[in-house]
């Protein structure tokens, strides 16, 4: 069971739907990995006063070649309930 709820915003929903078959799976793959540990070694933490901001790409898409970076706040667990990984924003590129 993970400790951590990854939340995606409705208004990026738009940007997901518009990404490639394989950009959804790489996607997918990079949210699964952050519900299990939103600190993977690969992200960087942003400078930002009284919260945690994190960055972290994805492995590039299968059919384009695209790679998707993600801006996320964590947000810790309390009192018992599991931490929130909020996804603030995402850019796809080459």
């Amino acid at each position: 069971m993970t400790h951590w709820i990854v939340e995606i915003p409705r208004r990026l929903y738009n940007e997901i739907a518009h990404l490639s078959p394989g950009g959804r799976r790489a996607l997918h793959d990079a949210l699964a990995s952050l519900a299990e540990d939103p600190r993977p070694p690969e992200s960087r933490a942003e400078p930002l006063r009284d919260a945690e901001l994190r960055r972290v790409a994805t492995v590039p898409a299968s059919d384009t070649g695209t790679t998707i970076t993600l801006l996320y706040r964590i947000h810790d667990p309390a009192s018992g309930k599991p931490g929130r990984v909020e996804i603030i924003f995402l850019l796809a590129g080459p």
